[in-house]
């Protein structure tokens, strides 16, 4: 039998050389299926972090550093094994989650006792701790007890994401000068980008046009309501309407007359 190094946290398991395929390198889904709800009720963040009956512990080497708390993502370096055999997985350089449920329950109640730089050889007598009653086969006999070796390397905290202010945060950019510095950068990328043509005549009047920026003129640099004069939202209707109104009001008062009638020939 030849061991592997395993590339998945949940996953501690071999392919024997002579008699299995790749597919054997998972665990059956009817046993993650029975451990996952043990492993969440036995071991969860709130429980105190001390062996069950069935697992010992045998410290070779003290950690140098910080216990392992829930949650926290350690890098370990293992091997794993039935006794009197080979062993079927090792790592050099693991990420696990402490307390995640990701391995087997004697592993994920050891590793809550350990601190970074600790090594320890981990013997899981309990065969409900460790591969079950049905094992997996051939590699792991039905209720084989299995012994680790667990060398913490380094632990880090987890990642802490507020996704209610992240929620709340307006990323769009609000103030005149930020809109400006936005809208800059975005005609200095198109012009990179080759996107940008020199137009010529009405063209480039048109295109000025279209890509004036007008409404900063209008918006407050501290971030405050302009005066409702000010806004373009309600300005610039009122002065087409004014517009509008005074060519009516000239055209049907006679201000504008017709000189010269048509000659026809």
């Amino acid at each position: 039998m030849t061991a592997f190094t395993m590339k998945h946290p949940s996953i501690l398991v071999v392919v024997a050389a002579t008699c299995c395929s790749s597919s054997m390198g998972f665990i059956p889904s009817g046993y993650r299926r029975q451990h996952t709800h043990q492993s969440s009720r036995l071991f969860s963040t709130a429980a105190p972090a001390t062996l069950p009956e069935g697992v010992t512990k045998t410290v070779s080497k003290p950690g140098s550093g910080k216990l392992l708390k829930p949650g926290d993502i350690a890098t370990v370096k293992y091997t794993c094994w039935v006794p009197n055999s080979a062993p079927f997985a090792r790592s050099e350089n693991q990420k696990v989650v402490v307390g995640g449920a990701g391995m087997i329950d004697g592993w994920e109640a050891a590793i809550k006792t350990m601190a970074i730089g600790e090594r320890a050889v981990v013997k899981i007598s309990d065969p409900t701790l460790g591969y079950g009653a049905n094992g997996v086969p051939p590699v792991v006999p039905p209720d084989a007890e299995i012994e680790l070796d667990i060398e913490v390397m380094d632990s880090n905290a987890p990642l802490k994401l507020d996704f209610n202010d992240i929620g709340n945060q307006n990323l769009a950019p609000t103030k005149a000068s930020e809109i400006a510095k936005v809208f800059e950068e975005k005609m200095q990328k198109k012009a990179e980008a080759g996107e940008l043509e020199e137009k010529e005549g009405l063209d480039f009047w048109i295109d000025r046009f279209q890509n004036a920026y007008i409404f900063g003129l209008f918006d407050s640099e501290t971030g405050e309501t302009p005066p409702w004069f000010l806004r373009p939202s309600i300005t610039f209707p009122l002065a087409f309407l004014v517009v509008g109104g005074a060519f009516y009001f000239v055209v049907a008062s006679g201000g504008i007359t017709q000189r010269g009638e048509q000659i026809k020939d």
